[in-house]
């Protein structure tokens, strides 16, 4: 690969990069509002997920046990995205970080 291949490649994953670094960004604003906290982290994971799991308990139909098992699985299923976005997010400010040290270094050794 040559260099101007190598710099192509990179501006393509710092754009990547830069796409879920935003997402995440966005998240963690999204965590930090009082609305989303209220709604997400404390009715959803909390409350709802425990009146669920106390659901399961009681005495259901088969398609009422299915149904609550759906919602449960949602509700781990969101947290989880949630969870990944942050990785990713992460995840990709490491790499905006290299590749931009990657990009410098091969416009300062004057390989372009």
């Amino acid at each position: 690969m040559n260099s101007e291949e190598q710099l192509e490649y990179l501006d393509a994953s710092m754009a990547e990069a830069k796409h879920f670094v935003d997402i995440n960004n966005s998240l963690m604003k999204l965590q930090k509002n009082r609305d989303f906290k209220k709604v997400i982290t404390e009715y959803y994971f909390k409350e709802e997920a425990a009146r669920l799991v106390m659901a399961k308990s009681s005495n259901l139909t088969e398609d009422q046990q299915l149904l609550i098992d759906k919602m449960i699985y949602g509700v781990g299923a969101l947290a989880k995205f949630l969870d990944s976005v942050g990785v990713r997010g992460a995840q990709a400010l490491q790499t905006l970080v290299e590749d931009q040290e990657t990009k410098e270094g091969i416009i300062q050794e004057g390989l372009v």
